[in-house]
């Protein structure tokens, strides 16, 4: 029940992507878009291939897989998502087991991580707008490796405390804006327009199996390893990626505008204005905030951990086994994406996908120590599918209808809705758990995870989208 994001099957969304040239746009951009021109990075030639096969073969685009840039890309994206879940899931079992923390205590670790976005996630937009989006991404990874040694040092000092471990995750958080709203910003200037469905396709398997399969790997590495040496590692990943995103030379200049000519708050409000003018992303964002309000980045993160290990009484190990198996849904939602868009419509699969969190958050609150294991893996299995297919939905959506020197502001403004609920998920989530206890509050979470479908379904722009739309060529 999370965005993004993160911000992510590659087999299914090549033939999305084959379908969106000439098909109807979302009608809430307020203008008809023409066919797309064909150009961009690595295209093929009838001369270089040696064939002649006419026009239509010569400029058909490189697949994206067997392009240098998007394989740093994709790369550095699958080390640093894979390092940050990890890390996610490695920080609350630390504190139950070193600290002994509350659950209330834990919402308040889970607030913080995701705070930066409400407090600065407009901004970013803005800025990386003028900004070089690869150099960010270097620096912030590098910043989140340095932030993250902190707690392994302040363990064996004797230092490890709660406010240390909020401190070090609001700064992850903080860098970890400026890279996703740029990871995502940067896909357009590394692929051709017509590809970033195919891309997104790529990455939001990445991210999506690293969401939902690093708890998994983390809790199967508790088993063997101390957790203080598991967040070394982590910190190490984000010294990779960042060494991988050095080796991308983009194909061509970004749409970076010279900073300066327009103050950061006209930026800021110009980004606003798109989203929420805009029908489709207005009702993206509705969805996709409601949704992470109670997600796994929200009240769902601050009860998970302490119901599966206090209630259903689950060792890390058993946890993360349960969790490694139900995450096999990420694989199968990415591999049948494409299709199912293409058969069923694009809005159709919103929808379905959308729901189906809501309905994992359900089979989750009816389990009980005896059956834990298997209503774990039911759970997570249908959640990892529905996510999977929802982001590389609706991701690839935003991008298709959102104009190249809007993209970071467009990301931007879309996080600050869908990721600032994040924090105030948690906090409720954890005072919730405190109150009421964990399966209640699982129950609630999932009766608001369904209503997250309603901006979509009130939407008709939505519900009447068969493929990607495709916007003029700029």
């Amino acid at each position: 029940m999370t965005d993004v994001d993160t911000g992510l099957d590659a087999a299914g969304s090549a033939s999305a992507t084959a379908e969106a040239p000439g098909t109807a746009p979302a009608q809430g951009s307020g203008s008809a878009p023409a066919p797309a021109q064909r150009s961009g990075p690595e295209r093929g030639s009838a001369s270089a291939q040696g064939v002649g096969v006419g026009a239509a073969a010569a400029d058909r685009p490189v697949s994206v897989w067997r392009q240098r840039n998007f394989q740093a890309l994709w790369s550095a994206h699958t080390v640093s998502q894979f390092g940050t879940q990890i890390t996610f899931f490695v920080i609350p079992v630390l504190s139950l087991t070193t600290l002994s923390v509350s659950t209330g205590q834990l919402g308040l670790i889970s607030a913080m991580e995701s705070l930066p976005f409400l407090l600065i996630g407009l901004q970013a937009g803005a800025l990386l707008d003028r900004w070089d989006r690869r150099r960010v991404m270097v620096v912030t990874d590098v910043g989140r490796a340095v932030a993250l040694a902190l707690l392994p040092i302040g363990y064996f000092l004797g230092l490890l405390t709660v406010p240390l471990l909020c401190l070090v995750g609001f700064v992850i958080g903080l860098f970890t804006v400026f890279f996703d709203i740029a990871n995502q910003a940067f896909l357009p200037t590394v692929v051709a327009r017509e590809q970033t469905p195919d891309g997104n396709s790529r990455l939001e398997f990445s991210r999506s199996t690293a969401e939902l399969a690093g708890p998994s790997l983390g809790g199967l590495l508790l088993q063997a390893v101390a957790a203080p040496l598991i967040l070394v590692a982590n910190s190490l990943s984000y010294l990779l990626s960042a060494l991988l995103l050095g080796l991308i030379r983009t194909p061509r200049p970004e749409a970076v505008q010279a900073p300066g000519r327009t103050r950061m708050r006209t930026q800021i409000a110009e980004g606003l204005r798109f989203v929420f003018r805009h029908r489709t992303l207005r009702s993206l964002a509705l969805a996709t905030g409601i949704s992470n309000l109670v997600g796994l980045g929200g009240a769902l993160a601050a009860v998970l951990t302490a119901f599966a290990i206090r209630d259903l009484k689950l060792s890390p190990g058993q946890l993360g086994l349960a969790l490694t198996v139900g995450n096999c849904g990420a694989l199968l939602g990415a591999t049948v994406s494409g299709r199912l868009i293409r058969r069923a419509g694009l809005g159709r699969v919103l929808l379905v996908a959308k729901s189906m969190s809501g309905i994992a958050v359900l089979i989750l609150a009816t389990a009980a120590p005896a059956r834990a294991v298997p209503t774990l893996i039911a759970a997570t299995g249908i959640m990892a599918c529905g996510i999977t297919v929802y982001n590389i939905g609706q991701v690839s959506l935003r991008q298709a209808i959102t104009p190249s020197g809007m993209q970071a502001r467009m990301n931007a403004s879309v996080r600050f809705a869908i990721w600032g609920t994040r924090p105030i998920g948690a906090v409720a989530g954890g005072y919730l758990g405190s109150v009421l206890g964990t399966r209640p509050t699982l129950w609630l979470i999932a009766g608001i995870g369904l209503l997250s479908c309603l901006p979509l379904i009130l939407t008709e722009d939505v519900r009447r989208l068969r493929a990607f739309p495709v916007l003029p060529p700029e």
